[in-house]
């Protein structure tokens, strides 16, 4: 499946240790494939179905593999591990497969910070990629740490049909020495006040303090459409 390429490219451009919450089915350590998906779960059936970036759906044959620590909920937003089910096989223009999840991390989702003025820091980090899908904005971001880490989405303005965001390195950068990566969703919001889509579609452009204080900037074009 082309996510294997996806992934393979993020995880090249951000080396280091991942700060998200992991599970795994305490199975084999083999798989088939990696997805970032975004999590749905059936309230009737106590299933889930996952929805991967890429446009693939894919139904676990063991959601349980998917609890948080907490077991009982499940993350929102997720990277996972899969094998393909018994009978399953990637078809071309097959896009929906039964899996089994044999590991990944929940990917921390946040709205908009609506009291910016309480943030108190702004590290900086090293590098950033970012990504649309289903709604949401995911920002992949390299950075030393020297605590536990936050991070905060700050609204700066809108602009015909660029919506400005400061990606904010809020918390954990203080003296840290160690290297760390960690993926972050932005969910966008339904309605967006003032911005004006061309073709039911923005830009959402996305900066961030970068090394020696420059300004890092990714822009990633999204269907405003679907909200």
């Amino acid at each position: 499946m082309k996510q294997m390429k996806f992934f393979a490219l993020v995880l090249t451009f951000l080396m280091g240790v991942s700060l998200t919450s992991c599970f795994d089915s305490g199975s084999s350590n083999s798989y088939d494939g990696t997805a970032f998906v975004t999590v749905h779960q059936s309230y009737l059936s106590n299933g889930v179905v996952l929805k991967t970036d890429d446009g693939y759906t894919l139904t676990p044959t063991n959601p349980s593999a998917l609890l948080l620590s907490d077991g009982k909920s499940y993350p929102e937003r997720a990277l996972v591990y899969y094998k393909f089910a018994e009978g399953e096989k990637f078809v071309q223009g097959k896009t929906s497969y039964n899996v089994s999840v044999e590991g990944g991390m929940g990917i921390e989702v946040k709205s908009f910070n609506n009291k910016p003025d309480t943030i108190k820091n702004d590290y900086n980090i090293i590098a950033m990629d970012l990504w649309h899908a289903n709604g949401y904005v995911t920002v992949a971001s390299n950075f030393y740490y020297g605590g536990t880490v936050g991070f905060d989405f700050i609204q700066q303005k809108v602009g015909n049909d660029t919506l400005y965001v400061k990606f904010n390195y809020s918390k954990g950068g203080a003296s840290g020495y160690n290297n760390g990566t960690t993926y972050v969703s932005l969910k966008l919001p339904s309605y967006i006040q003032d911005i004006e889509p061309k073709n039911d579609s923005i830009w959402v452009k996305v900066s961030a303090k970068g090394p020696n204080d420059e300004t890092l900037v990714k822009n990633v074009r999204c269907k405003y459409d679907l909200y």
